[in-house]
C-alpha cells in the first residue's frame, strides 16, 4: 500500500474511535441527568422554562412542571435539559476579608480667603 492509502485509513480509523467515544460520553451524560430528574427538582426547559417538577408519568412521557405557584404545565420528558441545583450562599465576610478596604485621605480646608 502506498503511503497515501495508509494515512487515510488512518484518519478514518481515527474518526470513528472519537465517534464512537462522543457518543459513549453523551449517552452517559444523559443518564446522569435522567437519575437527576425527581419529583420537586428545580429543572429548565429546552425553552428556558424553569420550573419544580410535582409529577413524572413514566409510562406517557410526561413531566408536570410548576412554574409559578398555582401555573402547572405539562411537558415532554425530553424537554428537560438541565436540573437546577441551589448554590451555596457566598459569604460576604470572605469576599470583604479579601478585598482591602481603600482608604481616602483626610480633606483638608483651605486658611486662605
Amino acid at each position: 500500500m502506498d503511503p497515501f492509502t495508509l494515512m487515510m485509513v488512518a484518519v478514518l480509523a481515527l474518526m470513528v474511535v472519537f465517534m464512537i467515544r462522543n457518543s459513549r460520553k453523551q449517552k452517559a451524560d444523559r443518564e446522569a441527568l435522567v437519575a437527576k430528574v425527581v419529583k420537586g427538582a428545580n429543572v429548565m426547559t429546552t425553552s428556558g422554562i424553569f420550573g419544580t417538577i410535582l409529577s413524572i408519568d413514566v409510562e406517557e412521557n410526561e413531566i408536570l412542571l410548576e412554574t409559578t405557584p398555582g401555573t402547572k404545565i405539562r411537558i415532554h420528558r425530553q424537554a428537560v435539559t438541565s436540573v437546577i441545583e441551589k448554590a451555596a450562599p457566598v459569604v460576604a465576610a470572605k469576599t470583604a476579608a479579601a478585598k482591602p478596604a481603600a482608604t481616602k485621605p483626610a480633606a483638608t480646608k483651605s486658611a486662605t480667603k
